[in-house]
């Protein structure tokens, strides 16, 4: 073969795997990153086949098996502290349990197998960025709460965690079940004044009832726990003891405070926490 030519052919070979190369860098570059979210009771992961039973911290007047049959919550507004660049948003991928940078989170249980979602997908950060914090909302916000789910791309046209025009999403769904009882409390924005039951308010509710979590984080401890012990601490689980987010209930009034819902609250959750993974 003629020398030139096999010089063109190396040259041409080198430059093309060079392409594939810094091609295949920038791929990985833009995979997303990945936060998991565990339900837990106490120091213990649960799930939709876990049981859970404390007389003493649930108020209950008989030792009883407990599990959770729903399990859900929306987040929006992620933001991320870097030691370069301080708070910035952090914006959420787009799939099937994420749009408009609001995620649904948790389960519903079928046969004890969960049906759920449990790992947050948000858009890569620098790699030069060092994380030291994560903060974000629990709810959706005001500007898509109240719109026709029907029109909403999934998660927010979800059935079962809307209450209607009026009153906007559920925030958290939280149903529980034992042998011989149930409960349930379903959060979400209240007060909320509108010319119908089927019409939008125009502005935003008395209680908006959304909670800010913040918690310390770094990308090597990605891990954020839920602690369903500390929503329930103090409430007598029954079905007379469920709340809608009525302000007037005192199981309300508890779920609350448990939450840092309140006029002497800091309006934020104590019942996340980042997992230390190491």
């Amino acid at each position: 073969m003629n020398r030139y030519i096999l010089k063109k052919i190396l040259a041409v070979t080198t430059i093309f795997g060079l392409s594939i190369t810094l091609l295949s860098g920038c791929f990985q570059k833009s995979q997303p990153t990945k936060i998991s979210f565990q339900a837990v009771y106490k120091n213990t992961d649960i799930n939709c086949a876990s049981s859970f039973s404390d007389v003493h911290e649930l108020k209950s007047s008989e030792s009883q098996k407990w599990q959770y049959q729903q399990l859900q919550f929306f987040i929006h507004g992620v933001e991320v502290n870097t030691s370069s660049k301080g708070w910035q948003p952090w914006l959420m991928t787009t799939n099937a349990n994420q749009a408009d940078n609001v995620a649904l989170l948790g389960e519903i249980c079928d046969r004890k197998n969960g049906k759920g979602y449990w790992q947050l997908e948000l858009m890569p950060l620098d790699e030069a960025a060092v994380v030291t914090d994560i903060r974000f909302t629990l709810g959706v916000p005001f500007a898509l709460n109240h719109l026709n789910p029907l029109t909403q791309p999934s998660p927010l046209n979800d059935a079962s965690m809307f209450w209607g025009w009026q009153g906007g999403h559920k925030f958290m769904r939280a149903e529980l079940v034992s042998q011989n009882d149930d409960w349930l409390f379903h959060l979400g924005s209240t007060g909320c004044k509108a010319l119908s039951p089927v019409r939008a308010p125009n502005n935003e509710c008395l209680y908006p009832n959304r909670v800010s979590v913040a918690l310390p984080f770094t990308l090597e401890n990605s891990t954020i726990e839920f602690d369903l012990a500390l929503l329930i601490r103090d409430v007598g689980l029954a079905r007379k003891n469920s709340c809608q987010s009525a302000i007037d209930e005192e199981s309300c009034k508890m779920l609350f405070k448990n939450l840092g819902l309140g006029a002497n609250t800091s309006n934020e959750s104590l019942l996340f926490k980042t997992k230390n993974n190491g």
